[in-house]
């Protein structure tokens, strides 16, 4: 059995779903405009306590590339006095990226999954961070060359899911030393790491052996 609307109800029913679709429409350009405003007051705000502390590791974090405005606020905003931090792993348990095995009674799994005890905000920036990382250029060149292998290689081995957390987990480390040495981010290989890390060394090292003499004394 067919059933034939009348006209005047079919009418009235495209009407309706055309004025809630203008609602919706005027609603989302509201909200728009509150967050472009909200946003220019958090510029404003920056700007004028460029001398900060909290101000200075903003920028520091918008150094690395796939961090930007609103997430190194975020961030910063979440963690706080950063020297309360005195290792990368207390960052990752701040965040909720600590490990978490599942436990009830004398049962304990075998799986091992992100705790997500912590900041849910940060987590998420974070994840944003590892996600542009991992991502490519418009010319197909990859944004971030050392943690896109990172994460291919991973891949090869591990779901993708698992490795994305590892590369949150890189993106974490980045972030502390970024804060703690107080510099701005820059992409070098685990090789030129190395080697940067050593270098320091080996003035303290050299003295001990220029005078043979002095060291049979």
């Amino acid at each position: 059995m067919i059933v034939v609307l009348p006209s005047i109800l079919i009418n009235s029913s495209l009407s309706n779903i055309s004025l809630r679709i203008r609602l919706y429409i005027r609603f989302i350009r509201q909200y728009d405009e509150e967050i472009s405003s909200i946003l220019s007051d958090m510029h404003e705000l920056v700007d004028k306590n460029e001398n900060t502390d909290i101000v200075k590791q903003i920028h520091l974090i918008e150094s690395f590339k796939g961090a930007g405005f609103l997430s190194a606020v975020s961030l910063m905003s979440e963690i706080g006095d950063f020297s309360a931090f005195k290792s990368p792993k207390q960052l990752f348990a701040y965040f909720g990226l600590d490990p978490a095995v599942k436990q009830s009674g004398k049962f304990e799994g075998t799986k091992v999954s992100m705790s997500k005890r912590g900041s849910q905000i940060a987590r998420r920036v974070i994840h944003t961070m590892a996600i542009v990382s991992i991502g490519r250029n418009k010319d197909g060149s990859a944004k971030n060359p050392v943690l896109r292998d990172y994460y291919l290689k991973k891949c090869e081995s591990k779901p993708k899911m698992i490795a994305l957390g590892a590369v949150m987990h890189k993106v974490c480390n980045i972030v502390f030393a970024i804060l703690r040495d107080e510099r701005e981010f820059q992409i070098i290989t685990p090789e030129e790491h190395q080697k940067n890390y050593l270098n320091p060394l080996i003035p303290d090292i050299q003295p001990t052996y220029q005078n043979p003499k002095t060291i049979l004394k």
